[in-house]
């Protein structure tokens, strides 16, 4: 039995995750593999990234690092009865927590996230593209400031 090939909307997705990975690559490597909203850091804990428009309803957005924040598996999606909040746990509170800490950026992403924006496998090629060149600038950027993380994502 032949394997079918995949449709173009596999393939987009495909790119799409691709893309994703290498977004939250790069997030969590800028921050130091570091907590944004408790300091701790890997591998003292498991560093997650953690979309500010989520990947549902804004896929658009989904592989844009300035919408990726990294946090601790506890600040992440840490277990109901903890008494650290979450984004999953307590989104609203984190929302807040975000919006006062990073107005700024809360502003771009609210703006950015307005627009309808046609996805395809073109455009994911070219964010692909791009995100290889930041990946480029952030692991020459470690060398010169000495700093090496042989760990996995």
């Amino acid at each position: 039995m032949r394997k079918r090939k995949p449709t173009p909307q596999q393939r987009t997705e495909k790119l799409r995750k691709r893309c994703v990975a290498l977004a939250k690559k790069i997030a969590k490597t800028k921050d130091g593999y570091r907590c944004v909203y408790c300091g701790r850091q890997k591998p003292q804990v498991a560093i997650h990234s953690h979309h500010i428009y989520n990947e549902g309803c804004h896929k658009s957005m989904s592989a844009d690092i300035d919408n990726l924040i990294t946090v601790c598996f506890t600040h992440h999606s840490s277990s109901w009865n903890a008494k650290e909040p979450s984004f999953h746990k307590n989104p609203m509170e984190m929302a807040d927590w975000f919006l006062e800490h990073y107005p700024e950026r809360h502003a771009e992403l609210r703006e950015r996230s307005k627009k309808n924006v046609s996805l395809n496998e073109g455009v994911w090629e070219k964010k692909l593209e791009k995100l290889k060149e930041e990946w480029k600038a952030v692991e020459l950027n470690k060398e010169f400031n000495g700093q090496v993380d042989n760990s996995e994502c």
